[in-house]
């Protein structure tokens, strides 16, 4: 049997969920409790802005030891204090049903030059002043984490609700 190489289901907004996180509280911590205080389980963060101490980013590159490939090597912390420009993803349960949080982010400093790439939980993405996020959960269908094994990385999978 063929891997199937597209994957889409519809799926319906049925919430919207305003959040403001604090100085101090970790994006991934945050994101977190909010999900288990509205019982949310399946989503996209819509939109992120506002400030950050610092923020631990990866990007994928070349696999050094398997041409062809790509990984993610070690996060790289960018010292703020940080504008968070723009954060955008998705979350989900992973496979032991607990809460999965993909993010992208943009980030910029006093000097005004732009980082982006893969936010990491590395518990380092700290608030500074606040962080205002909308976030859209999924009715219908919903996004769940596991490992992949074309890739050898833990992607979401799209999934139909009966």
């Amino acid at each position: 049997m063929a891997t199937e190489r597209l994957s889409s289901a519809e799926a319906v907004i049925g919430r919207t969920v305003l959040v403001r996180l604090a100085p101090g509280e970790d994006v991934f911590e945050g994101l977190r409790a909010v999900c288990e205080r509205h019982g949310l389980r399946s989503g996209r963060i819509a939109t992120m802005i506002g400030s950050l101490r610092a923020a631990s980013l990866v990007c994928v590159t070349p696999d050094p030891v398997n041409p062809g490939r790509v990984v993610y090597l070690d996060p790289r912390t960018v010292d703020g204090p940080l504008e968070l420009i723009a954060v955008q993803g998705v979350f989900g349960p992973d496979e032991t049903g607990d809460v999965s949080i993909h993010l992208h982010a943009q980030v910029a400093g006093e000097d005004l030059r732009p980082f982006a790439g893969h936010l990491a939980d590395t518990g380092k993405n700290r608030i500074l002043a606040t962080a205002e996020i909308v976030l859209d959960v999924f009715e219908s269908a919903e996004l769940r984490r596991s490992f992949d094994e074309e890739t050898g990385f833990t992607l979401f999978k799209i999934f139909p609700k009966l």
